[in-house]
This record gives C-alpha cells, sequence and structure tokens, in this order.
C-alpha cells in the first residue's frame, strides 16, 4: 500500500476480506478511503463476488446424540476441490475432552476422499461441543475445521 500519492500521481491500496464461513455465497464489502483531494475527500471502494468453496465437507457440523454410557459416531467427507487438491497431514480437536477421531482415505471419481468418522467419549450426561481441525498441505486453506456437537441424556 502507497501511504502518500502526490498530486496526479499513481499509488495502490491492498484489500483482504476474510471470507472463512461465506463458501458458496455473494458477499460485497465497501473500504473507505480518505483524501486530501476537496472534490473527493472520501471514496468508497467496494469488493464483490461469489466465494467459492475450497474444499467440500458434508455436513460442516456433526451431531453426536447417545444415551448415558453408550457411544454414538457421526461421518464427515471431505472432498478435495478437483482445481485445489490437498493432503491431510492431521487431525486435532480444539478441546479433545468429549470426542475422538479417525480418517480413512478413499478414492473417489476426481480425486481422494476422506472419511472423518467422530465418536463421543463422554460417559456422564451433559453437552458435546468442540471443533475437529483439518490441517492441510495447501499454503492457501492450511487448516479446515469440522464443528461437532451433541448431548448425552
Amino acid at each position: 500500500m502507497t501511504r502518500l500519492i502526490p498530486a496526479g500521481g499513481e499509488g495502490s491500496i491492498r484489500v483482504e476480506v476474510k471470507t472463512t464461513g461465506y463458501a458458496g455465497r455473494e458477499i460485497r464489502e465497501a473500504v473507505v478511503v480518505h483524501t486530501n483531494d476537496p472534490r473527493a475527500a472520501v471514496v468508497e471502494l467496494t469488493v464483490s463476488g461469489r466465494v467459492e468453496a475450497f474444499a467440500d465437507i458434508r455436513p460442516r457440523t456433526v451431531f453426536l446424540r447417545a444415551k448415558a454410557g453408550e457411544t454414538a459416531s457421526a461421518v464427515a467427507l471431505i472432498l478435495p476441490r478437483p482445481e485445489r487438491p490437498f493432503a491431510i497431514k492431521n487431525l486435532r480437536a480444539v478441546r479433545g475432552r468429549d470426542i475422538r477421531f479417525e480418517l480413512a482415505q478413499k478414492a473417489g471419481p476426481s480425486g481422494p476422499v476422506y472419511e472423518l468418522r467422530v465418536f463421543n467419549t463422554r460417559k456422564e450426561p451433559g453437552r458435546i461441543a468442540d471443533t475437529v481441525v483439518i490441517e492441510t498441505d495447501h499454503p492457501a486453506r492450511p487448516a479446515l475445521q469440522v464443528m461437532v456437537t451433541g448431548e448425552v441424556e
């Protein structure tokens, strides 16, 4: 970004829009630029477009429901998009108290398909809330997330 642009000169403005959580949706963000030009003291720049998903994750939130002492499991599929292939390097839970998980890789029609299976480990009644962080080898998205929620009755 150019801090000071002389009259009649050129410069650049760098704008970064965080798109996490907006996959498949239209976004529109405005940036206000203040100048010392009396004819255009304030200029509003708009960034808009459709956010493409980095990967298809189905579902984005897995639900676990079990009776006390029982184990429940749920599966989320992680499908890398052909134009942005990636491998999964590691998995970790943000809290890690009430869940465990395992990952299986299978061949899909356009590349690998990852099957994330999440299990509850909570034995007593209560709520389950955690996030599985999926670490990838792709520099544009080094981490993806699958939310985990549920209840032990």
